[in-house]
């Protein structure tokens, strides 16, 4: 029965061989290193700097400021930056003349990344699942029997989970209050809308912020959206009552925690909660027109914080180092949560994760914000170990900060994939070999324009393992199949482990999503030998985290480079 079963596995792993061309999700090789002293990495530089000054220079960057930073977390400066300054801010009379690193931006809704860091810090994805009323006391309604039936006029607070919150599910409102419409009231009977009457006149949010038993008044009345986990749905709103929940578990007030947990601990000198001194930052017009001097009162933790380029930077690096956060629950916090409709955008706690498929699948896990004349974004890639910051102020600097991000990412993800390939068959490419005596194997290790590195030759006891591997799958012509080593994220001072995935080149382009999808993650670990699949691989490394030896541990062989 049991060769019977380990059969009808191998012949699941051949059919599924057949359909399948894809690496893993996740980086093809280690992430990149010393990119600020890589040729190529700086070529692609200069060309970047030619791109962004040639869209100033034509006019497409148009009456704006703009900070951009590239950073990796394995170097304390920045392997490129590059600042704007429009000309009216050149001989303006408030704010900086002249944008460079240390410049303060408004950064808009990246706050909610920053306040879910601070969430992070304090154990984060293990609250995802509590419900957001047992931090809030406010929220610990008590609906009649018929409100509880109700799901269209009430939101069943009781069913809102902190997980829910960090990642637009909750179904609540964007705001409360903030930019609603009534307080323009005469304007908008004239476009059609009806006169409000007065018992449904907001009492705050024109000329002062809501304080919070404000805010609770309001937001206990109003509808939702959708139920719970329905869809995404974007909130302000739910990001100041996280505010609340971090101030709950913290047993400190915002701004505090903010300061003692992020701030500090980074030295981010040029970052700060509430509107900074005039002459740190730039300000287009005037302080007022520009919103650099409005404050969100008790909304600030969705959307109150300024910083510049180089402390986005720092935050950053700090976020894909693990600097304040367990590493595991790190990768646990920058995973998606959510689809939408887009095939490009998925959504995470508050991560704004979008897809580009050139040169492979490679997800940004990106926070954007807005506000007035400020627009602002950050987007981290965990395959390369690198992130960018755009902070731009002026007009139209929404679409502005978009079309920088578009030119950074179409200019830098290919480049970083050719660096990282390039020193991954610097490290670990060539023949590693144990010949003579009883024993004659040999692998050799290359690079082409695929994911991972290529097993070009595998012999095991003088019988060549590549044919062997295809008897086993059921496949019979060599060229439909490559073997491809990824990095597994496993790593210890002087090893490092890569999986070997096994697929077919030939997948048609025109195949629909059940026979063209990808099935690597299923099969990866179909072939087990004595309890150690043959999937694994391990590199010895030297000071230089340069490979020494490769372990073959399903063979229980290790071959030294030669």
């Amino acid at each position: 029965m049991r060769t019977l079963w380990t059969l009808s596995a191998l012949a699941l792993s051949a059919e599924a061989i057949k359909t399948t061309g894809c690496p893993l999700l996740g980086p093809s090789f280690p992430a990149p290193t010393a990119l600020s002293k890589n040729p190529s990495f700086l070529s692609k530089a200069e060309e970047l700097t030619s791109k962004l000054n040639g869209a100033i220079g034509d006019g497409s960057l148009p009456s704006i400021s703009f900070a951009v930073q590239v950073f990796s977390s394995e170097e304390d400066d920045s392997a490129f930056g590059f600042y704007h300054t429009d000309d009216p801010i050149k001989v303006g009379s408030v704010g900086v003349q002249d944008v460079n690193e240390d410049t303060m931006f408004r950064i808009g809704s990246i706050s909610k990344l920053w306040t879910m860091f601070l969430l992070m810090t304090l154990g984060g994805t293990r609250y995802f699942h509590e419900p957001v009323s047992k931090y809030v006391p406010e929220l610990q309604t008590k609906y009649s029997s018929a409100q509880t039936k109700d799901k269209i006029n009430y939101l069943q607070w009781s069913d809102v989970t902190i997980g829910e919150l960090a990642s637009h599910q909750a179904g609540l409102a964007r705001d409360y209050a903030f930019g609603d419409l009534g307080f323009q009231s005469d304007l908008l009977q004239t476009l059609g809308f009806p006169s409000l009457p007065d018992n449904e006149k907001l009492t705050c949010g024109s000329k002062d912020t809501c304080d919070r038993e404000e805010f609770f008044r309001g937001i206990l009345k109003t509808r939702p959206l959708t139920s719970t986990s329905q869809t995404p749905i974007y909130s302000n709103a739910g990001y100041q009552i996280l505010g609340y929940v971090l101030e709950s578990i913290a047993k400190a007030d915002y701004e505090a925690i903010l300061m003692d947990r992020l701030i500090k601990p980074l030295n981010l000198t040029r970052s700060c909660l509430h509107v900074p001194n005039p002459s740190l930052a730039v300000i287009p017009h005037n302080e007022t027109s520009s919103w650099f001097d409005y404050e969100f009162g008790e909304e600030s933790p969705a959307g109150n914080i300024f910083s510049s380029a180089k402390d986005m930077a720092t935050f950053g690096r700090a976020v894909l180092s693990s600097a304040l956060i367990d590493s595991a629950e790190t990768r646990r916090w920058l995973k998606p949560v959510v689809h939408t409709s887009s095939l490009k955008h998925s959504v995470g706690a508050p991560w704004e994760i979008y897809t580009f498929l050139t040169p492979r699948r490679v997800d940004l896990y990106t926070k954007a914000g807005d506000i007035g004349l400020y627009s602002s974004s950050i987007a981290l890639s965990l395959d390369y170990n690198v992130g960018f910051t755009v902070l731009v102020a002026g007009g139209n600097s929404h679409a502005m900060t978009s079309t920088i991000g578009e030119m950074v990412a179409d200019i830098m993800l290919p480049t970083l994939e050719e660096v990282a390939k390039n020193q991954a068959i610097e490290r670990f490419g060539g023949t590693y070999a144990l010949i003579g005596g009883s024993s004659n194997s040999s692998i050799t290790i290359t690079g082409d324009d695929g994911a991972g590195l290529v097993v070009s030759a595998w012999t095991s006891n003088s019988v060549d393992m590549i044919a062997s591997l295809m008897t086993l799958q059921g496949v019979t012509d060599g060229s439909a199949i490559s073997i491809r080593l990824q990095p597994s994220g496993l790593e210890t001072p002087g090893r490092i482990s890569f999986l070997a995935v096994i697929y077919s080149l030939d997948v048609s382009e025109d195949a629909g999503p059940l026979i063209g999808s990808c099935f690597s993650w299923m099969m990866l670990d179909s072939m087990v030998y004595g309890n150690v699949g043959l999937p694994e691989f391990e590199f010895a490394l030297d000071h230089d985290g340069d490979a020494t030896s490769l372990s073959l541990r399903a063979l229980r062989v290790t071959l030294p480079k030669v």
